[in-house]
């Protein structure tokens, strides 16, 4: 496979299990009180952290696969579950204001009274984990390494982590009048368009995992 579709794959995948747009409403209401650039020290750090987060699970994906005795295709598998659960979870679902795409709160009344005493505080914790590098994009880094194994092809999905990083941090940057352009209704079209490209690769994925499976069960009889 090109390189390039590499990237771009990779990139759909992780971004929408990302989700910065999601983030806007908790990260407007953390930093509400904060200044200007407080908030974007918070974006900074938060786009930074995001990026050292899923690129430790890049580079110990194999070993965490090896230690724990687990095969790629039960990992695609598994992968493609979560990614079409997500998807489908959202796309029957018009209240995303107060969640993520994995249906966890996106933020709780004690991260808000934080972020009032120190914005910085919550850049790391919660915006950037689990906001932004949570479960969901951690699992699709996991698929990823093992989906794309050579060493270019991880470098292109680094390459789409780092993207993936920069493309949140310009979002929260911009939180403010993105939020007041778009609107919730804007980010629920947008979250529900960004499902269906989720759903289509979780399918995906299913289909390269399922495929060996049955190769092995067919030799066997």
């Amino acid at each position: 496979m090109p390189l390039s579709r590499v990237v771009i794959l990779s990139f759909i995948a992780i971004i929408t299990m990302v989700n910065p747009l999601a983030v806007i409403p908790s990260f407007v209401a953390l930093t509400g009180d904060a200044s200007r650039r407080a908030r974007n020290s918070v974006a900074f750090v938060a786009g930074v952290a995001c990026i050292v987060v899923l690129t430790t699970f890049l580079l110990a994906g194999n070993y965490v696969f090896k230690f724990f005795g687990i095969t790629v295709p039960a990992f695609q598998i598994m992968g493609g579950v979560i990614f079409l659960t997500n998807a489908m979870r959202t796309l029957v679902d018009d209240e995303r204001r107060g969640f993520d795409i994995g249906g966890e709160r996106r933020m709780q009344d004690s991260d808000k009274e934080k972020a009032e005493i120190d914005p910085s505080s919550i850049a790391i914790v919660p915006i950037a984990v689990p906001m932004l590098s949570g479960p969901g994009a951690i699992t699709s880094v996991m698929v990823l390494v093992n989906l794309y194994p050579g060493i270019e092809a991880k470098i292109a999905v680094l390459v789409s982590i780092v993207a993936t990083g920069a493309v949140s941090y310009l979002v929260l940057l911009a939180a403010d009048p993105i939020s007041r352009v778009i609107g919730s209704r804007g980010r629920l079209v947008f979250a529900k368009i960004m499902s269906l490209l989720l759903g289509a690769i979780g399918i995906q994925f299913i289909i390269n995992g399922v495929k060996p499976v049955m190769l092995e069960i067919m030799k066997a009889g």
